[in-house]
């Protein structure tokens, strides 16, 4: 009966999210779908325990779509969670099955965060390999470097620090559908934007959460929680100070405006956009 009653709120809460939004929130016109060759969908993850590396698929109206593979956080491709569904946001590409799934790249992979044990599949390797995989199995001890490999290269020197002249600089740090998360490399966008700021000496950092909704190839339209634009900024907001910025210096906003999904680049508007003015 638990289980049910969790596939049934996850069910509602997906229906609740994709329902039509209202006036000004920038809905497509109906029967709007992404162009050919996007695949945007909502999925359960499903991995493939390969040998070197388990990958990690994605399975949608009876078909399974390679994502990734599993990696150290340092990597570009963040993998989902079983027993959660994931937003799956990508374009086909002419590569040959990768696991026995059709190859989308470039790709962006979002947990969605209500439980769904349904979501909860392991396959078999079956002869697929994953070959020349940046990192062998087990923890990783630098970044992408092999953890089996016995002589490890010394570490990269820390990059110089920013020098004048200093100019504005507007960047952006970007988030899974609904989500707060920040992963390695939007954390280290923050970082070097603190470094900015204090090498700068910049008085007036503006920062501005956003939300967005994702255009799927069904035709439907997710819509990201009410609120969330607020949650993001704030939380960019705490990591600037915690990194030493001067509270006093920021600026903190919201636009609970939502663009309209295009199935392209819904992603990008998921953000906190960051304005250092010097």
């Amino acid at each position: 009966m638990r289980a049910l009653r969790t596939a049934l709120l996850a069910a509602l809460a997906l229906a609740l999210a994709s329902a039509p939004a209202t006036a000004g929130d920038g809905t497509p016109p109906p029967g709007t779908k992404p162009p050919a060759g996007r695949m945007n969908f909502v999925g359960c993850p499903v991995i493939r325990d390969t040998a070197e590396v388990p990958c990690w698929l994605a399975e949608y109206q009876g078909e399974l779509y390679y994502i990734g593979i599993q990696n150290d956080i340092t990597a570009t491709f963040h993998p989902p969670q079983l027993k959660h569904r994931a937003l799956v946001e990508g374009m086909v590409s002419k590569k040959p099955r990768i696991c026995g799934g059709i190859v989308l790249e470039p790709v962006n992979v979002s947990v969605i965060p209500e439980v769904d044990t349904r979501c909860n599949k392991i396959l078999p390797a079956q002869g697929y390999r994953i070959d020349n995989a940046p990192r062998g199995t087990g923890p990783a001890s630098r970044g992408m470097q092999a953890a089996s490999d016995p002589n490890p290269p010394p570490p990269a020197p820390p990059p110089p620090p920013p020098a004048p002249p200093f100019a504005p600089r507007d960047v952006a740090v970007r988030f899974g559908f609904d989500g707060l998360y920040m992963n390695f490399h939007n954390f280290k966008i923050v970082q070097d934007t603190a470094a900015y700021v204090r090498a700068s000496g910049a008085r007036k950092i503006r920062i501005e959460g956003h939300r967005g909704a994702t255009l799927l190839s069904n035709g439907r339209t997710l819509v990201e929680t009410a609120g969330l634009a607020r949650q993001r900024a704030d939380k960019v907001a705490e990591a600037l100070r915690g990194l030493g910025v001067a509270p006093a210096s920021l600026e903190v906003a919201a636009s609970e405006v939502i663009e309209t999904p295009d199935g392209v680049a819904d992603f990008e508007r998921r953000r906190v956009r960051i304005v250092v003015t010097p």
